[in-house]
C-alpha cells in the first residue's frame, strides 16, 4: 500500500489512526519485517541443529529411519494447525508451533547430509542466502504492489507439484532439472512477494489501529519466508547436486 493511498482509505470510510505519522508507520513496518526475518533465521538455526543431531544419530544407528517418515507426517499436521490457529490462538502458541515445525523440518532435511556431499550443500546454502537476501531487499524497498503476481505464483506451485508427482513414476533427470529451475524462479519471486506482502499488511493494520494482529503477521510472515528459503535451497541443491 502506498502512503498516497491513505486519503483514499479515509474517503471510502476507513478509520485511519491520525496519531501515526508516515515515519511512525514506516518504523513499525521495518520493525515487524525485521522481526519476521529474525524468526526465520532462528527457525533455520533450529533446523540446522536438529538436522545435524538427527544425521549423527542415524549414522550411529541409534535412531531408526522410520523417524524421518514420522517427522514428515508431523510437519504436515503442525503447518495445518498453524494455519488453522493463526487468528484463533495466542501469539505464544503460534511461535511455539513455528519452533516445532522448524525442528521437524531439520529432522527431515537430515537426509540431505546422506544424499549430498558437504561442499555441494555449502555452495547451495551460500547461493540461497545471496538470492534470498537480494530479493528480500527488493521486496521491501519497491513501491510496486507485488500482490498482482499471486496468481502466477500459484500456477507455478501447482506446476511444481504436478511435475513432482509425474516424476515419481518417470524418474526423469530432464524433468527433475526443469522442475528445479522452475522451483528456483518461483521461490525467488515468492521471497520478494512475501516480504512485500508482510510490509503492506503491517502498514494497513497499523493505520487501522489493529495493533493486536501485528505479532501474528510477523510470525506468519516468518513461516512464509522460512518456507521460501528452504524450498529455494532444496531446488538449488538439486541443480548443483553431486550425490555421494
Amino acid at each position: 500500500m502506498e502512503y498516497n493511498e491513505f486519503n483514499e482509505m479515509e474517503r471510502y470510510g476507513g478509520s485511519v489512526n491520525q496519531n501515526l505519522t508516515y515515519e511512525d508507520v514506516e518504523r513499525i513496518a521495518a520493525s515487524k519485517v525485521r522481526g519476521s526475518l529474525l524468526w526465520m533465521v532462528l527457525g533455520l538455526v533450529i533446523s540446522g541443529i536438529t538436522g545435524f543431531v538427527t544425521l549423527t544419530l542415524l549414522y550411529s544407528g541409534i535412531l531408526p529411519t522410520w523417524i524421518i517418515i514420522a517427522a514428515f507426517v508431523a510437519e504436515f499436521i503442525v503447518v495445518v494447525a498453524f494455519s488453522a490457529l493463526i487468528y484463533k490462538s495466542s501469539v505464544a502458541v503460534l511461535r511455539l508451533l513455528f519452533i516445532v515445525y522448524s525442528a521437524l523440518t531439520g529432522v527431515t532435511l537430515s537426509m540431505i547430509g546422506i544424499m549430498y556431499s558437504l561442499d555441494v550443500i555449502l555452495y547451495a546454502f551460500i547461493g540461497t542466502v545471496v538470492l534470498f537476501t537480494t530479493l528480500a531487499i527488493y521486496g521491501y524497498v519497491t513501491k510496486e504492489d507485488l500482490s498482482k503476481y499471486r496468481t502466477i505464483l500459484m500456477v507455478g506451485l501447482l506446476a511444481l507439484v504436478a511435475m513432482a508427482i509425474i516424476n515419481m513414476f518417470l524418474r526423469s533427470d530432464g524433468l527433475m532439472w526443469v522442475s528445479s529451475m522452475l522451483g528456483i524462479v518461483v521461490f525467488i519471486i515468492f521471497t520478494a512477494y512475501d516480504v512485500n506482502r508482510i510490509k503492506n499488511s503491517i502498514i494497513e493494520h497499523a493505520l487501522y489501529e489493529d495493533a493486536s494482529i501485528l505479532d501474528r503477521i510477523e510470525i506468519h510472515g516468518a513461516l512464509s519466508l522460512y518456507l521460501d528459503f528452504v524450498n529455494m535451497f532444496i531446488y538449488l541443491l538439486r541443480i548443483l547436486g553431486r550425490r555421494k
